[in-house]
């Protein structure tokens, strides 16, 4: 049984959800946070915490030393990144993000 899999309308609706999909993460994509997320993972090419890489991400918005950047600023972004792009970007297998210690890395076959 094939479950309606040649279901014109069951077509539509997977080639929407796929659509969809792409949209969203291109638009996390698009984010300047995780540009420069995904280059210092890049550049880095091993695991990093998210403290580190949201420090990151702070200097390079603000042009800042990554020691000049101030602690309340880089939590923000770091909540941010934990409770929102991390586990999404990890879903949409762009990176692996471990929440239980905390670290993230560029997923194996990620084109980014």
């Amino acid at each position: 049984m094939t479950h309606g899999v040649d279901n014109p309308a069951v077509k539509e609706e997977r080639a929407a959800d796929s659509s969809d999909h792409g949209e969203r993460l291109a638009d996390v994509l698009d984010d300047p946070h995780c540009r420069y997320l995904l280059k210092y993972l890049r550049d880095t090419g091993e695991p990093a915490s998210v403290s580190e890489v949201a420090t990151y991400v702070v200097s390079q918005l603000t042009d800042s030393p990554p020691d000049e950047v101030s602690t309340d600023v880089e939590r923000r972004v770091q909540t941010w990144f934990y409770h929102g792009q991390l586990p999404m970007l990890d879903d949409y297998g762009v990176i692996d993000f471990d929440p239980d210690s905390g670290t993230v890395q560029l997923a194996e076959d990620s084109a980014a």
